[in-house]
């Protein structure tokens, strides 16, 4: 079927078998909308985009058909069917005489005035409406199919396949419509996000949270009627109908947001969790909510790259596009809350195994002074080096030098969304004073974590450092007497932004204490009320 032609025919109000006076043309990537007096008519794009195929005339009345029995759950009087357009010797009907050459979904037109955007735009949205919805949505999310195979699509295999999809399917318009620094931002708060709480996606699973749901639910899928219509569920792809409710609560919060009504997102936030109990929803929130800008986002990139939508349409689509891209990585921000972390204390006190044991349990990139010191320098890390106190390798200017390249990575690294500890002794006011103008400068929360510890455990730690091989460190009990000299207590950091930690103590210990100044969007540890 020749697309332009079928376009130009059900434009012509004298087509339909129905009196029209005019007829209305939408398009999205996938679908054309033509709008009578009484009717709405979808017809498929004959595209593929690897998670939709429309590019059969089977494969599209195979989505029309489900399209409608999907779509009866939420709104069982708008969906009439699916319309047959025939070709009976070049005359195009709507089930007439001759071949089918294309199908349609047949809906009852809803009333544009009360389409929700619409009722938000004329400032008559209220707290009401969105109790109704939430109401809907639960009582809609509790009957939803669920099954093992479903719960199974959508634990974090299946959540993650999406993510990695989307940036996969983006990639080619980083520099165009997104910057490479937001691009790399969202993708590793993503799979920061993924490595932290994996427990908290499995168990959303076996909990059977994961429904066969609506996939789609954004502003232009709800009319303000009595009842209340959700419509335009996705039909094309069951891994993206499939999702934990969080999704789709998430969906809808985060689009009244991106229009400017965050008002009313918290009130059908507020209302979904009284109305469902799902009290772990709100430790999902975020992330779904970046994930869903971000769909948006890829969504009108592809538009950028439709051949049949006007050039002088695709400047408004892709500041669209870049607005979501922006969005996502501002609630990446907020499921990702990065932070600075720099140890300080003498040789032996133990800052390199707590900041390794923090990196490891709550994955944040650890830059260590003695593996960058000796970088710089081009020896290997395991290189030992027993050069007296502030001379040869460890004079102040290389030892000046490597921290200012480890802060310097530390910058790179929190522009790209992960949270870092730097590991070195830092025990001189200049030495540490870098790191707090870059935690300032980046509005990033920054904490010294100051190590103390009796002479006797440190002299029985670096006498069996000095005979261990494998160790980085150079550390030993000469250099901890000489540093003690020198020592700068860390007074200039204000109280609230430093923390002494008893070494002594079994490094479990001291993570269960550091657990009051971890965001819980890190930790896995915890459980749903948010105790550990």
């Amino acid at each position: 079927m020749d697309l332009d032609r079928l376009v130009q025919q059900l434009s012509d109000p004298t087509f339909y078998p129905e009196p029209t006076t005019r007829v209305d043309v939408l398009q999205t990537h996938i679908s054309y909308i033509f709008l009578t007096d009484a009717h709405a008519y979808k017809v498929k794009k004959p595209v593929n985009f690897g998670f939709l195929d429309y590019t059969t005339l089977e494969q599209r009345r195979t989505m029309c058909e489900r399209e409608v029995t999907l779509n009866a759950r939420l709104c069982p009087d708008t969906y009439l069917g699916v319309a047959e357009i025939r070709d009976d010797n070049g005359t195009l009907s709507i089930g007439g005489a001759g071949e089918t050459v294309e199908v349609a979904v047949k809906m009852v037109r809803l009333p544009e005035e009360r389409m929700l955007r619409r009722v938000l735009a004329r400032g008559e949205g209220e707290q009401g409406i969105f109790a109704r919805i939430a109401r809907i949505l639960a009582d809609f999310h509790a009957r939803a199919e669920t099954s093992p195979e479903i719960q199974a699509m959508k634990g974090l295999d299946g959540v993650k396949f999406n993510c990695d999809e989307n940036f996969a399917q983006t990639e080619k318009y980083v520099g165009t419509l997104v910057p490479w620094k937001t691009f790399e931002f969202v993708k590793n708060s993503t799979n920061l996000f993924f490595a932290r709480r994996a427990a908290l996606f499995e168990r959303r699973a076996r909990e059977a949270r994961v429904r066969d749901g609506h996939g789609d639910l954004h502003l232009d899928s709800i009319c303000v009627t009595d009842p209340i219509r959700i419509y335009d569920c996705i039909e094309f792809n069951e891994r993206f109908r499939y999702a934990d409710v969080a999704e789709e609560v998430a969906f809808l919060a985060m689009d009244l947001e991106f229009h400017g009504y965050p008002y009313f997102a918290k009130a059908f936030v507020n209302a979904y969790h009284q109305a469902s109990g799902d009290d772990e929803l709100l430790d999902l929130l975020s992330f779904y909510k970046c994930y869903r800008a971000y769909v948006r986002a890829k969504i009108n990139s592809f538009q950028v790259d439709d051949p049949h939508i006007p050039a002088d349409r695709k400047a408004a689509i892709a500041a669209l596009a870049t607005r979501y891209y922006e969005l996502a990585a501002h609630f990446a921000g907020q499921f990702n809350p990065r932070k600075l972390f720099v140890t300080c204390g003498l040789t032996g006190s133990g800052k390199s195994t707590l900041a390794r044991k923090l990196g490891e349990r709550y994955t944040l990139t650890v830059i260590r002074s003695d593996e960058v010191r000796k970088e710089l320098l081009g020896i290997d890390a395991t290189d030992r080096r027993w050069v007296p106190f502030n001379s040869g390798e460890y004079a102040p200017s290389m030892t000046e030098r490597t921290y200012a390249t480890m802060v310097q990575r530390a910058d790179e690294q929190l522009a790209l969304g992960h949270s870092v500890v730097l590991d070195g002794c830092f025990t001189k006011r200049d030495q540490r004073r870098p790191a707090l103008k870059l935690a300032k400068r980046l509005g990033v929360p920054f904490l010294l974590l100051e190590c103390r510890t009796s002479e006797a455990v440190i002299r029985q730690r670096l006498d069996k450092r000095a005979t261990r091989n494998g160790s980085v460190s150079d550390g030993r009990w000469e250099i901890y007497h000489a540093q003690l000299g020198e020592w700068e207590p860390p007074d200039d950091i204000p109280p609230d932004e430093r923390i002494v930690l008893d070494r002594s103590k079994p490094i479990e210990a001291l993570l269960t204490e550091l657990t009051v100044i971890v965001p819980p969007e890190w930790d896995d540890h915890r459980t749903p009320n948010g105790t550990t």
